[in-house]
């Protein structure tokens, strides 16, 4: 990936364009950590940049499936549960 891109960028993109773009970061994230490792690649802080930035753009694909998957309700049978569990955690009346 040539230019950075910002997260509002991100955001606006399609899911399709942002999962390419992620493949491609990864490569290359994969590429300065083996240049590292290997000491061909000086420059590290490279390396924490772009990898700062696949996460960025793991964490909005993920906002942007999650935003699909926001219809589930609240009142699911688990959150049922830990209310339940949280409402007879009470303490007993002292007398």
């Amino acid at each position: 990936m040539t230019a950075i891109l910002s997260t509002t960028e991100l955001r606006n993109m399609q899911e399709k364009d942002l999962q390419g773009e992620i493949m491609s970061q990864k490569a290359l994230v994969a590429k300065l950590k083996m240049g590292i490792q290997l000491q061909k690649e000086k420059d590290s802080a490279k390396y924490q940049r772009e990898k700062k930035t696949l996460a960025r753009m793991e964490t909005v694909l993920s906002e942007k499936n999650g935003s699909k998957n926001s219809a589930v309700s609240s009142d699911s049978p688990k959150s049922k549960g830990l209310r339940k569990k949280a409402k007879s955690s009470k303490l007993p009346a002292q007398s």
